[in-house]
């Protein structure tokens, strides 16, 4: 065999054949630029930013639902205020001084009866005998027997323009009604008495 046989076997050009060790390519990518950066910066504060618009749209929203169901509140209230009663030793005395008809009862909560006065006009006022009132509730249930201390008790029952119910405590105690609005109508137990046909001017009135 002459020196320098290899057996055969070519041997490659170029030098030394390459050599795996095990050692993987490098993977990482190119960095992105900062063109790409500003991007994507800029994409999230307009994200943020419109979050941010309609948390706040949100909020403005519910305050002004807020606001104008207390101002709803305030006029029913208001409204409410101008409608009083009161009583002397003979009557009891139920003025309207707001600009719209109430419809109104007086109301013993604690026996369960009541006297419907129907519609009271705007600027006016009833004066109801105490004496008549008992009578008309004798002659309607003649087995109810009613004094002066039970009519200490009443309290006036009345409607708002929106149908809403209120009731005027002894004391002049203002709140809603949990009873239900008064219903209009004729009275229940007016019986043709005379203080329920005939008002007069109310000395304090919210409105011509």
């Amino acid at each position: 065999m002459a020196e320098g046989d290899t057996g055969g076997r070519p041997e490659p050009d170029g030098g030394d054949p390459p050599q795996d060790d095990g050692t993987p390519a490098d993977p990482r990518s190119p960095s992105p630029s900062w063109a790409e950066l500003g991007r994507i910066a800029g994409a999230s504060i307009t994200v943020l930013a419109a979050l941010g618009g309609l948390v706040l749209g949100v909020r403005a929203e519910q305050r002004a639902d807020r606001a104008e169901r207390q101002a709803t509140e305030a006029g029913r209230r208001s409204f409410a205020e101008q409608v009083d009663f009161y009583q002397t030793t003979s009557d009891v005395v139920v003025t309207n001084g707001a600009p719209h008809v109430v419809y109104v009862r007086l109301l013993l909560p604690g026996r369960k009866l009541w006297w419907r006065l129907g519609g009271l006009p705007p600027c006016r006022q009833v004066s109801v005998p105490r004496a008549s009132l008992r009578a008309g509730m004798r002659a309607r249930f003649p087995s109810t027997q009613l004094t002066d201390a039970d009519l200490s008790s009443l309290v006036l029952e009345f409607t708002d323009p929106d149908n809403r119910s209120w009731i005027r405590g002894r004391g002049g105690a203002l709140g809603p009604s949990q009873g239900g609005p008064a219903v209009r109508g004729p009275g229940v137990v007016d019986l043709g008495e005379s203080w329920n046909r005939s008002t007069q001017a109310a000395p304090v009135c919210g409105a011509p």
